[in-house]
């Protein structure tokens, strides 16, 4: 059998060839790849004709403002008024498990709202009238002033679901009240003197009745209801105390139980509060009020 051996004539025509291949495939490649990324050239107001890559388009949410009831609004809408899918999802799961948005001021509440929103939004909030409270007419005793008012409260009031306010000049002790005598104090309802018990069992107990405040929502003025004995409040030790124990304190939280968690770790126990002070995660203001809950023993 003979061996084939091309000409030169044909190398260069398998030469040709083979480039022409090449590059068409080049070509192809490049037209598959980028055509999706360039977007149609617009012309301006100016005529200026702008070229627009999509590959960096973002999609624009169009916010819009109208009435609407969050008791019933669909998702379209909340997310049309500018909701958060995140927010969406909450809102649904919140009325799947039979909550119900009673006054304009329970959309505040909602997790993640915003004041820019909040501010949009509360003129347009309509709460049908199914899912408002029922008012409830005055006891009998203000409507007959001639009836014992004593009487009146000892006979009809059920004092378990609505209790007996304090009288001005009143007050109970901040650091001792259970849940049952926190709700006697004008404004505070059962939510309220739950969230009471619970922030004063992290803190340790109130040493001012300032922090108070500092438990979100709570009422205005609620001050001069309480009396304040600063003799119970429980001491955090410092150089024994887990990182849990650490951690849950309000004024600790995560870094700063970290801070003192590493130094005990890796410098030795906290002898005072100038231990702290060498702690870059610690201010002047944060010791000041960590100062009462602390001991280093």
């Amino acid at each position: 059998m003979a061996y084939f051996e091309p000409t030169s004539s044909e190398r260069r025509g398998l030469i040709v060839l083979c480039s022409a291949l090449l590059l068409a495939l080049a070509v192809g490649c490049y037209v598959y790849i980028y055509r999706d990324s360039e977007a149609e050239t617009s012309e301006t107001k100016t005529g200026r004709v702008v070229r627009q890559h999509r590959y960096y388009a973002q999609p624009v949410r169009q916010v819009e403002t109208f009435d609407f009831d969050p008791n019933e609004a669909d998702s379209t809408a909340l997310l049309r008024l500018g909701f958060a899918p995140f927010q969406v999802r909450g809102i649904y799961k919140y009325r799947a498990m039979g909550g119900r948005y009673h006054e304009p001021s329970d959309v505040k509440r909602i997790p993640g709202m915003t004041n820019e929103l909040w501010e949009r939004l509360q003129p347009h909030i309509r709460i049908d009238r199914r899912y408002q409270y029922v008012e409830v007419e005055p006891p009998s005793y203000a409507r007959h002033p001639q009836v014992d008012v004593h009487e009146e409260l000892t006979t009809q009031r059920d004092t378990v679901r609505y209790p007996v306010k304090l009288s001005e000049g009143s007050a109970v002790s901040l650091n001792e009240a259970d849940t049952t005598t926190l709700k006697k104090v004008p404004g505070i309802g059962s939510y309220y003197a739950r969230r009471i018990v619970d922030y004063r069992n992290r803190l340790g107990g109130f040493v001012s009745l300032d922090q108070l405040q500092e438990i979100e929502g709570m009422p205005e003025d609620v001050e001069r209801w309480f009396t304040l004995s600063a003799d119970s409040i429980r001491r955090i030790r410092v150089n024994q105390a887990t990182k849990n124990q650490l951690v849950r304190h309000p004024y600790l939280r995560v870094y700063r139980a970290r801070a003192i968690w590493d130094y005990r770790h890796n410098v030795g126990p906290l002898h005072s509060l100038d231990d702290l002070r060498r702690l870059p995660d610690f201010t002047e203001d944060d010791i000041r009020r960590l100062a009462p809950y602390l001991s280093f023993e």
